[in-house]
């Protein structure tokens, strides 16, 4: 029992971990597009580009990162399409324009991006993924090509199991994204070990304690308790009539 408690605790502790990391993280590099940028490179809206994450996950208890995978899998939701005219934008599409504008330069995006993405996976859960979930390999990553440009909704779609349950939060990309020098990236590779991963509790199989079975038959007892009591009821008889 004290295993367990002490199991469950680190737990929490492992799940509010991965939500303050999610709170004041954000993937990177996610540059937005941003008509504010050093260069004046506009994207290219008829290219297509790719999305990589490797998913890793802290483990408190070795103090070593770990690659998720057996099981767990993301889909992408292309959330908004970028409108070139005098400038760029994003348009949200029309399932997702109740989340309100989406901000048009780097730093006011990045600052929304996980209530942003929160509020557009409630909204995506209505419907079917864009872009077709895949499971990440043994190094925990996973990778999406022939991508339009826009923003993006990485979400989770299946969890593994046991050991390998993870829960991870939803976060928003884009294609392209900005490079430091101000280029355009349309092959965005990123980490996330700064998204909210947090691995599920799994409760220990409990043994099976059942008595060990010793071959002896129970019905005798039965029988001699049966008699026993007729025994005592003759017995009983004789002293009244007596």
């Amino acid at each position: 029992m004290q295993k367990e408690n002490v199991s469950k605790k680190k737990s929490i502790k492992g799940i509010i971990r991965a939500v303050i990391a999610s709170a004041v993280c954000l993937l990177m590099p996610f540059t937005a597009l941003s008509a504010s940028a050093a260069s004046n490179e506009f994207p290219d809206l008829e290219r297509e580009g790719s999305i990589s994450i490797t998913f890793t996950y802290y483990d408190e208890n070795t103090e070593k990162t770990y690659p998720i995978s057996n099981g767990n899998s993301v889909g992408l939701y292309k959330v908004a399409d970028v409108v070139v005219d005098d400038g760029f934008k994003f348009v949200a599409d029309s399932r997702f324009s109740k989340v309100g504008e989406i901000p048009e330069t780097d730093q006011e995006l990045e600052s929304v991006n996980i209530e942003l993405a929160e509020k557009m996976a409630a909204i995506a859960k209505n419907y079917e993924f864009d872009v077709e979930p895949k499971k990440m390999d043994a190094d925990g990553k996973v990778s999406f090509s022939g991508l339009s440009i826009g923003l993006y909704l990485v979400l989770q779609a299946e969890k593994g199991e046991g050991s390998n349950k993870y829960s991870i939060a939803p976060f928003l990309m884009t294609i392209p994204n900005r490079n430091p020098d101000g280029t355009l990236n349309y092959n965005v590779n990123a980490a996330a070990k700064p998204i909210g991963v947090a691995r599920e509790y799994v409760p220990p199989k409990r043994p099976n304690r059942k008595l060990p079975q010793t071959g002896q038959m129970w019905w005798p007892v039965a029988a001699l308790a049966a008699a026993g009591t007729a025994f005592v009821l003759f017995g009983a008889l004789r002293k009244r009539r007596g």
